[in-house]
C-alpha cells in the first residue's frame, strides 16, 4: 500500500507537458477535483458551474449565487488518501455572489528514506504524513444588463496552499480567473478559466497553471426530466492537453444521475454519479437538502469516491413536495389539514358549480391546517399548493384532490366527508386553475 500512496503522489506530479514538464509544479493537491457532481460528470463543469461548487471550478458561476449555501465533502481518495472539504457561498445581490472554502488533503503515513554521503539509497527511518491545506475565497458578477452583457459574467479567486511534507511546511498563492457566457441558443452556455497563477515559496515552484474552455447545453425531456450535455477542454504545464465529457439527466427536480469519461494521463477513466435533494423546513426557513455522491476510475490506481452534503436556505425554483390532504371536524367545525414536508401552502378550491380552481389564501400559511367557513350547501373540490416563502411566483407541485360535501349551517342535517375515489392527479405545472382528477392519496411528484 505504500508503493500505491507513492506511485499516487508520482502520478499526480507526472505527464508530458507542454511547457514545464513532470513534477515542475507545486500544489499538487490542486489537481484532485473538488465536488461530487462535477466528478459524476467526469470532471466537465467550466461551461456550466451553476453552484457552490463554481468555486473551485470557475468562479464566474458565482454570481448565480441567489440564497446562502454550504456544503461539507469527504473524498475517499486513491491509496488510502482522505480529502475534506468545507466551503459556504453566499448573494450580495447585484454585487454578485462571494465563496470561500477550506480543503485538507491527508496522504496518510509513508516511509522516510535515508542517503549515504554518495546521495544513495542507504535503508529507511520512521515516517513522513505528507499533507496540503488550501484556503479558497472567490466572487462572481454578472455584467450590467445594458446591450445584453447581463448574459456574461465573470469571477475570481485567490487560492493559500500550504504543504507539509518530511522537509518542512512551504507556503503558496495562487490566482484563478473565469467567464461564463450564457448564448442566445436556450440552454447553452460556454465558459472558460485561467487556473492557478502563482508559485509556492521554498521550492522554486509555480502553481499547476492551466487554461480550460467548456460548454454545457441543457434541454427539457419531457415535462417532469431535464437533460445537459458537458465538454471540458483543459491545457495544462505539467500534463497533457485532455477534453472531459459528461452528461445530467434529473428527473421531477429530485433525482439527477450523472455520467462521464475524464481524458488525459493514468487517473483518467469512466465517472459516474448521483445526486438527490429533498426539501424540508426548519425554524420556519425552507430549506433545500441536497446529497451528492461521485466516483471516478483511475486506472491502474483503482477508484475515488466523493460525498457530498450541501444546505441551501430557499431560493430552489422547484421541488416535488409530497403529503397528505384530509378534512376533518374540530370543536364541531370542518377543517383541512395538509400533512406534508412543504414549509407552508395555499388553499385551492373548486365550487360546486365550477370546472376550475381558485385560490381562496391571500398568503402562504404558516399553520397546516385551514377552516372551512361560510360555505353553501354542495359539494366542493380542494387542493394545497406547497409554497416557498422565498419565492412568490412559486410553480410547484399540488397534492391531489379530495372532495367533501358540506351543508350550510341551518340546514337539517350536516352531511359527511366524502373524499372522492380515483387515480391520484399528477402534479399540476402550476397552483392556478385546472380540472382535477378525484383523490384522497398522497401527492404524487
Amino acid at each position: 500500500m505504500r508503493a500505491v500512496r507513492l506511485a499516487l503522489l508520482a502520478a499526480l506530479c507526472s505527464g508530458a507537458g507542454w511547457a514545464g514538464g513532470p513534477g515542475t509544479t507545486g500544489g499538487v493537491g490542486l489537481k484532485i477535483p473538488a465536488g461530487a457532481r462535477p466528478t459524476g460528470t467526469g470532471g466537465a463543469f467550466v461551461g456550466l458551474a451553476d453552484d457552490l461548487n463554481a468555486l473551485f471550478w470557475n468562479p464566474a458561476g458565482l454570481a448565480t449565487v441567489s440564497k446562502p449555501e454550504a456544503s461539507v465533502m469527504h473524498v475517499q481518495y486513491l491509496a488510502d488518501t482522505n480529502y475534506e472539504v468545507l466551503a459556504y457561498a453566499h448573494p450580495l445581490g447585484v454585487l454578485g455572489g462571494v465563496a470561500g472554502a477550506v480543503n485538507l488533503l491527508n496522504y496518510g503515513s509513508l516511509p522516510r528514506t535515508r542517503e549515504d554521503v554518495n546521495g544513495l539509497y542507504d535503508g529507511l527511518f520512521g515516517t513522513a504524513s505528507p499533507q496540503d491545506v488550501f484556503v479558497t475565497g472567490g466572487w462572481g458578477r454578472a455584467l450590467p444588463p445594458l446591450f445584453g452583457l447581463d448574459r456574461l459574467s465573470g469571477g475570481a479567486s485567490a487560492k493559500l496552499t500550504f504543504q507539509h511534507l518530511s522537509g518542512g511546511t512551504y507556503a503558496g498563492i495562487g490566482v484563478s480567473g473565469g467567464a461564463l457566457w450564457d448564448a442566445p441558443v436556450p440552454g447553452l452556455r460556454l465558459g472558460t478559466v485561467v487556473d492557478n497563477l502563482g508559485g509556492v515559496a521554498g521550492i522554486g515552484k509555480g502553481m499547476p497553471l492551466g487554461w480550460v474552455l467548456g460548454g454545457s447545453y441543457a434541454a427539457p425531456l419531457g415535462r417532469d426530466f431535464r437533460g445537459t450535455a458537458l465538454l471540458d477542454t483543459r491545457l495544462s504545464v505539467d500534463t497533457t492537453a485532455q477534453a472531459n465529457l459528461g452528461a445530467e439527466v434529473e428527473a421531477f427536480d429530485m433525482l439527477m444521475v450523472r455520467a462521464g469519461w475524464r481524458g488525459g494521463g493514468a487517473l483518467g477513466g469512466l465517472t459516474l454519479g448521483l445526486g438527490v435533494k429533498y426539501p424540508v423546513t426548519w425554524m420556519e426557513k425552507s430549506l433545500l437538502i441536497l446529497f451528492d455522491y461521485g466516483i471516478a476510475a483511475s486506472g491502474e490506481l483503482g477508484s475515488s469516491q466523493r460525498f457530498q452534503l450541501t444546505t441551501r436556505i430557499g431560493g430552489h425554483k422547484k421541488a416535488a413536495y409530497l403529503g397528505t390532504l384530509r378534512a376533518g371536524r374540530e370543536s364541531g367545525d370542518l377543517v383541512l389539514t395538509w400533512e406534508g414536508s412543504g414549509p407552508a401552502w395555499d388553499v385551492l378550491m373548486r365550487r360546486p358549480d365550477e370546472i376550475g380552481y381558485t385560490k381562496i389564501t391571500d398568503r402562504p400559511l404558516t399553520s397546516p391546517k385551514y377552516p372551512l367557513i361560510g360555505l353553501a350547501t354542495g359539494r366542493y373540490g380542494f387542493k394545497v399548493a406547497a409554497v416557498d416563502p422565498f419565492l412568490p411566483d412559486w410553480k410547484g407541485p399540488v397534492s391531489p384532490e379530495i372532495e367533501v360535501d358540506i351543508q350550510a349551517e341551518g340546514a337539517s342535517a350536516p352531511a359527511p366527508l366524502a373524499p372522492a375515489p380515483g387515480p391520484a392527479e399528477a402534479p399540476a405545472a402550476s397552483p392556478a386553475a385546472a380540472p382535477a382528477a378525484p383523490s384522497a392519496s398522497p401527492a404524487a411528484p
